[in-house]
């Protein structure tokens, strides 16, 4: 286990406690709580959103949190600060930060083929698409590796963007995501699917960091959810995060709802009757399986916000942190969906996108800046770090819809705005 010594550690170590100096308590940063309270109750009240909750952390304390609307529609429950989320793809910054303690470990460098440890995946065919549609097969030029799987530039499809071409649709059949069977099980069903592309040619959103969950199993000889669990839940007290909903956090369970074709909310899964209940689950999605609270996934945000540390716990070294918070992608190779790239001025990093550049309009419209890292859930939570402004943010929402929310934008922006280092 890793643990950083405090400064006033350090201290004791030097000096009784009867002549230590006791420390003068930080002032409050500046934030406009009201302008945030305004921009989310607004967004409940023109029906843009039926819940949420956020919070900003500027200058090693939280600035602000916020609850708005109703966790549960259908009983007319509100959101609350204890309130279970579904973070889908905000698993996967957690998922990268386990592959990279492992890393620090010696225990796998990102350089190692996948086969290595799951040798059915070292021998996939690579789809090519005709012009008629129909797909032809080749080779592979050469394996894919730890850090592919981490960029998602691995070749491996997802099957969850629908049947746009018969690889998607092969990928949405092969059962990748049905909660009965196990990562190991899930292993032997995408080792029959073929690969988009080579290796290493393009960004696509993939599988790529469920295989990942599935190397941390083979090198610890444990579930995902116990080393998860081990590594960071424990040690940083996210007591509220995991692959399933405990019967004593049911009645805090939000409900995720979708957005249906005349713009009105439909329920899509019940809180209270949802398949997150069931003990009897097996798959953990290393891509998008866990639940988490707000202040839970603050502990995380706050832990690579710090470079590694939280708390006094070191999960990993800063070096490490930074090497994440880097694009590791770069700006020469194409990305196959249109959310990151050199047009919206972002690479990818280890576990999350990286802003590399920013222009004064796309901090007016969005509020990302420049080295700012994170990612995003399915169903429209959001986080991110700032290194740069020493600051972080998310915000948490629950229904499914075919564009980002506008609230995404305005929340980051009115947040960037507060918390931006003005010093020169």
């Amino acid at each position: 286990m890793k643990f950083a010594l405090t400064l006033s550690a350090m201290l004791l170590m030097g000096c009784s406690a009867a002549t230590s100096p006791t420390p003068e308590p930080k002032p409050m940063p500046k934030f406009d709580k009201a302008a945030m309270d305004t921009l989310l109750s607004t967004a409940v009240e023109n029906g843009d959103v039926i819940g949420t909750s956020a919070l900003v952390f500027n200058e090693g304390q939280t600035v602000y949190t916020g609850t708005f609307g109703l966790r549960d529609r259908e009983r007319k429950t509100p959101v609350t600060l204890d309130t279970v989320w579904r973070i889908y793809s905000m698993t996967k910054p957690v998922t990268s930060v386990v592959i990279m303690d492992l890393q620090e470990e010696g225990k796998l460098k990102l350089s190692d083929p996948v086969s290595e440890y799951i040798p059915e995946l070292g021998n996939m065919q690579i789809a090519k698409m005709g012009e008629d549609g129909t797909p032809s097969f080749e080779p592979q030029a050469r394996p894919i590796t730890i850090e592919d799987l981490l960029l998602h530039r691995s070749g491996l499809g997802y099957g969850i963007f629908g049947p746009v071409n018969p690889v998607a649709a092969a990928y949405e059949k092969a059962g990748l995501f049905t909660p009965e069977e196990t990562l190991e099980t899930k292993m032997t069903k995408l080792s029959q699917l073929p690969l988009m592309f080579q290796p290493g040619e393009a960004w696509y959103y993939s599988y790529s960091i469920d295989v990942l969950g599935r190397i941390a199993e083979v090198i610890e000889g444990k579930t995902l959810g116990e080393i998860m669990e081990a590594r960071i839940f424990s040690p940083l007290g996210m007591n509220e995060t995991g692959f399933g909903v405990r019967p004593d956090q049911k009645a805090h369970f939000v409900s995720n709802y979708f957005i249906a074709e005349d713009g009105s909310f439909a329920l899509a899964e019940d809180g209270q009757t949802s398949p997150y209940l069931n003990p009897d689950n097996k798959f953990q999605s290393g891509g998008g399986g866990l639940v988490s609270t707000l202040g839970d996934y603050a502990r995380f945000a706050q832990m690579m916000l710090e470079g590694g540390v939280y708390n006094g716990h070191r999960v990993l070294d800063e070096a490490t942190v930074e090497l994440m918070m880097q694009d590791h992608m770069g700006q020469d190779k194409p990305y196959l969906l249109p959310w990151i790239g050199p047009a919206q001025m972002s690479g990818f990093g280890y576990g999350g996108s990286i802003e590399i550049a920013d222009t004064p309009e796309k901090l007016a419209k969005s509020g990302k800046a420049k080295g700012q890292w994170g990612w995003s859930g399915a169903a429209r939570t959001v986080f991110y770090v700032d290194r740069p402004n020493n600051a972080f943010g998310i915000i948490m929402l629950q229904f499914f819809s075919a564009e980002d929310p506008q609230i995404h934008d305005d929340f980051r922006a009115l947040a960037y705005e507060q918390t931006k280092d003005t010093a020169p």
